[in-house]
């Protein structure tokens, strides 16, 4: 009911002159792939834009990462930091649990943080916020 049963459409947000785009949204609420968020060049100002434009961001295909993607789980990282502290409401589908996304590797340890964030995004009193607040 997030948007009435209407399928979003693509959006273009503009960061310092640069434009983001966003696959599928509508009335407040942005689908990405995991793909669409971290395997490209993404950063802070970004991540900001998107919380601070949608209420409720929907993350799909979020893998189980090695190592050898400590660049993509250090963006995850920086996008739910974003998300978390603009209080935005994440859906998310993920092939393993979060404990289990990034496990080992360079920032492991700072994972950590966002596993306990990712938790706490699913708690009642998270989900009574308002966007922003």
């Amino acid at each position: 009911r997030l948007t009435n049963h209407e399928k979003g459409a693509p959006e273009i947000l503009q960061i310092k002159g640069r434009n983001l785009h966003v696959p599928q949204a509508l009335m407040g609420v942005a689908r990405f792939d995991f793909k669409d968020l971290c395997d490209q060049p993404l950063g802070p100002a970004d991540y900001l834009k998107i919380a601070h434009h949608y209420h409720t961001v929907f993350i799909e295909n979020i893998p189980a990462l090695t190592s050898a993607e400590r660049n993509q789980a250090k963006r995850f990282v920086t996008l739910i930091d974003a998300l978390y502290e603009s209080k935005v409401k994440l859906i998310a589908s993920s092939e393993v649990k979060a404990d289990d996304i990034y496990k080992e590797g360079d920032g492991q340890f700072e994972f950590g943080r966002t596993v306990s964030r990712l938790n706490e995004m699913r708690s009642e009193d998270y989900l009574a916020l308002g966007h922003g607040t």
